[in-house]
């Protein structure tokens, strides 16, 4: 176990957090979940890897929010695989995966200091079906094992939205979903309507919500993806940056 201790009070939390989630954890996933709490918290100290240094705003701003994506992703066909692009410290990923264990999951990230903690999580947890890459996604979307292959790819926040369509939907196979976690998205969801078509994609919801004790708005944008990508995607990240579709 890790060195960091949660209290009686916070993983009394978690089980409350959990059910307004409509989730049912087994005693086992719980002890992951939590787990997984502590062993951030303890890393994060020497290793920075997320700003949210307290146990409760982790759960309020991480935990609940991965979990909000359930509802989408329970509507799909059993045997899912799921891409998180910039997965820093695990989220959506691990909560998602603890939740869910049948979902293979692939996490990207650019840094490797990352990619080491989540690969050291994964191992501590006993977790299967699930691995770290240190790949950036728009080399990932060039690669013929992960180009059009995933059911579901989750991002939250790492890119203003045209760029992040174009990082993300390549990975999504035809008939799959990109599911983009946003703040206040309207403005920007205009602006990518162009990369959204170039891309092969459709927004077909959006979904508005508070986080649950909390006033922080977020937005779940659902594009998906119509047909393979076209070859000339995704461009270099540079040509991304100074020239968003």
């Amino acid at each position: 176990m890790s060195a960091f201790i949660l209290s009686s009070e916070y993983k009394k939390w978690v089980q409350e957090a959990a059910q307004r989630a409509g989730l049912s954890l087994f005693p086992q996933q719980e002890e992951k979940l939590l787990s997984f709490i502590a062993h951030l918290l303890e890393k994060n100290r020497v290793m920075d890897l997320t700003n949210i240094t307290e146990a409760e705003d982790l759960g309020l701003k991480h935990l609940l929010d991965s979990w909000l994506l359930l509802p989408i992703i329970d509507k799909k066909e059993s045997g899912l695989s799921l891409a998180d692009v910039g997965s820093g410290p695990g989220f959506p990923a691990l909560p998602l995966k603890i939740a869910r264990p049948q979902l293979e999951v692939l996490m990207l990230d650019s840094q490797k200091k990352r990619v080491d903690f989540l690969t050291e999580t994964i191992k501590k947890l006993e977790l299967t079906g699930i691995q770290a890459i240190w790949m950036r996604a728009e080399e990932a979307g060039r690669d013929s094992r992960y180009r059009d292959s995933f059911d579901i790819v989750t991002a939250r926040a790492v890119a203003a939205l045209p760029r992040l369509v174009e990082l993300c939907l390549p990975l999504v196979r035809p008939g799959g979903v990109f599911l983009a976690m946003k703040g206040l998205a309207d403005e920007e969801t205009d602006s990518a309507k162009s990369a959204i078509s170039q891309l092969s994609g459709r927004l077909i919801d959006i979904h508005r919500y508070v986080l649950p004790g909390t006033n922080m708005k977020r937005s779940l944008l659902v594009i998906e993806k119509t047909s393979p990508t076209r070859e000339a995607f995704p461009r270099p990240f540079t040509k991304i940056k100074k020239n968003p579709l």
